[in-house]
């Protein structure tokens, strides 16, 4: 009897303890999400906005109060047995969340818009965030129209971002113009690029969203996509061009292999990641 109760009894201590320790986890990655989002927020301004860590608090108090009702609990029975079954509940219990409260952390999950207002504003901005420019017409190539700069920023424990030039024209003939200029001088795709699971890395490289036609920019590297993607966009109704840049490195495919309407997954894709109405 006293090897069994003895048995019980590290059971019991070996599951609290365990329990105990993914609660100091949780809390200590809260507080370190906390500190390091107001370090950021301080650096990159617009990328967090008002950023407050309600969420963050609240796993930390959770976590607080599970773990005294678990002392409490644990105080209190005196069946050993008990006591280690639910301890023991309590890690099954947490195996599952264990993964949802992590993907929760590293950064505040949050989607901030800004607009770039000036050419000192466009350059600090690929600096401070690392965007590559490479096939994206440069600030100041639209002095003389009406040019709007918007950016997307979602962060979390994944992270994107977009910009989006929106160039209004006085006149059509101007508008086809520039387009017709950035055609002739970049390489477009002329059909989806498939990876070795059939998945579509670009599920199309011509579509429509929201009344746009767009169309896909080669990448240099086939390996950039969907990591990075550019698009070029024109609303001939309107007189307005569009060029769009996308980095999400945690995209790994525009849709999978049993997509039907090909030309549908990028129009949702695009009006998901981009705001075109800001």
């Amino acid at each position: 009897m006293i090897k069994k109760g003895f048995k019980l009894s590290s059971i019991k201590n070996v599951a609290l303890a365990l329990i105990g320790l993914a609660l100091v986890f949780f809390s200590c990655l809260s507080i370190f999400t906390i500190i390091e989002a107001f370090v950021m927020k301080e650096k990159i301004p617009y990328l967090y906005g008002s950023y407050i860590p309600y969420r963050e608090f609240l796993i930390i108090g959770i976590c607080i109060v599970v773990f005294i009702l678990m002392l409490l609990f644990n105080i209190h029975i005196k069946r050993k047995w008990l006591s280690a079954l639910v301890n023991i509940i309590v890690i099954i219990a947490l195996y599952n969340p264990i993964t949802f409260f992590v993907s929760l952390m590293a950064i505040p999950t949050c989607v901030n818009y800004y607009t770039i207002e000036s050419e000192a504003d466009f350059n600090q901005c690929a600096d401070d965030m690392g965007i590559d420019f490479s096939n994206f017409p440069k600030y100041n190539e639209f002095k003389e129209q009406n040019a709007q700069f918007i950016g997307k920023v979602e962060a979390g424990f994944f992270f994107y971002q977009s910009i989006t030039a929106i160039v209004k024209y006085d006149s059509l003939e101007l508008c086809e113009e520039d387009y017709k200029t950035y055609i002739d001088s970049h390489e477009f795709l002329t059909e989806p690029v498939i990876d070795s699971n059939g998945d579509y890395l670009i599920a199309a490289p011509e579509f429509y969203c929201k009344g746009i036609f767009f169309k896909v920019v080669s990448a240099e590297e086939k390996y950039q996509f969907p990591k990075r993607i550019y698009m070029v966009g024109i609303d001939k109704d309107n007189s307005t061009l569009y060029y769009l840049y996308l980095e999400d490195h945690d995209l790994d495919y525009i849709a999978d292999s049993s997509a039907q309407d090909l030309e549908r997954e990028m129009e949702k894709r695009v009006a998901d990641q981009f705001n075109f109405d800001k």
